[in-house]
């Protein structure tokens, strides 16, 4: 199992934030989603990746230290939550000042 890190210091602005369609669809039935979104935006923010590889832990620290690519979290959602979907990705571009949110069953 893969653990999370923090890594205080690095600061990066996550533009717009966009929902995948498929989001915004689970939201209109699963009140308790919108919570954990936000708390993962939150820890995306705070630069607490989820489980990711290290190979992509590297890649999001050299990103926010340039201050261009893209920054790629990964959590997970219980199946209680919204069933079809375990996974959540959260993008950010930092070129496109744009951050999206997706299942991970979605292409972006």
């Amino acid at each position: 199992m893969r653990h999370t890190y923090h890594l205080p210091g690095l600061t990066f602005d996550p533009g717009t934030i966009v929902f995948s369609p498929c989001i915004t669809s689970a939201l209109e039935f699963s009140s308790s989603l919108r919570a954990y979104i936000d708390h993962f935006l939150e820890c995306h923010l705070a630069t607490d990746f989820g489980v990711i590889s290290r190979s992509t832990r590297f890649d999001n620290t050299l990103a926010a230290l340039l201050g261009s690519g893209h920054l790629t979290s990964r959590y997970f959602i219980p199946h209680d939550i919204y069933p079809p979907h375990s996974g959540l990705i959260i993008t950010t571009h930092l070129d496109e000042h744009t951050t999206t949110i997706r299942f991970a069953s979605e292409q972006e």
